[in-house]
């Protein structure tokens, strides 16, 4: 049970940095191409 709890606060917020890193890594590589 407090495993399941454990998951679920901590895989939003995994998830939220995996997400922001992704976008931003996205957003370096577009400005390299542009370039």
């Amino acid at each position: 049970m407090l495993f399941q709890i454990f998951l679920l606060i901590v895989t939003p917020i995994i998830v939220g940095i995996v997400n922001s890193l992704f976008s931003y890594w996205l957003k370096k590589n577009n400005k390299d191409d542009n370039r």
